[in-house]
Order: C-alpha cells, then structure tokens, then sequence
C-alpha cells in the first residue's frame, strides 16, 4: 500500500520555486551557448565570480580547493572563461542561478 503525502504551499511560495526553477534552467542554457574568443578568454576574479554567479570568497575557496584552475602572472591571477564555462556544463550545482 502506497503512502500519500499532501503538502500545502502558498501561491507565492510555488511562484519562488517556479521562479527558481527557470532561472536555473536558464543560466544552465546561457552557459552552453557560449563561445569565446581567444581575446575575451582571461577573467579577472570579478569577472570569474559574475560569470559563476558567486562571491570572491567562494572562488577563493574553490581556488585554494583546486576545483577550478586559474593563472598567476606576478601577483595578478587571472581565470580562462572557457575552461570555467567547461567546467560549470559539467557540474551545474556550482552555478547560482539566482545573479542571472
């Protein structure tokens, strides 16, 4: 015998899921449409955490984690755009749908 769950939700809390939803989706597609040029390819840690939809905190962390690469030129660092779009197609928990 199969047990049936109800769950009440309010209009406006099945408009945030829905709202959360399609934005997820939407950032997921935004992301596997994009091609780069070479000239565009290097991201400053601003740009990286804007594309990702993150704050630098997090990208220092997953920096230091080594779950993204980066490059050092001195003491600038910088992120290839195409490699953290590769990687945001292969692991879509890490981007924030909702900085869209």
């Amino acid at each position: 015998m199969s047990k049936t769950v109800l769950y009440a939700y309010s209009k406006q809390d099945l408009e945030k899921i829905v709202e959360y939803v399609i934005n997820k989706v939407r950032k997921t597609e935004l992301i596997s449409d994009v091609s780069v040029a070479p000239e565009e390819d290097r991201l400053t840690q601003q740009e990286a955490c804007d594309l990702l939809g993150v704050t630098v905190q997090t990208l220092i962390k997953w920096k230091k984690k080594e779950l993204i690469p980066y490059y050092q030129v001195g003491r600038s660092i910088f992120f290839s755009k195409k490699e953290l779009l590769n990687i945001a197609r292969n692991n879509p928990k890490l981007v924030s749908p909702t900085r869209m």
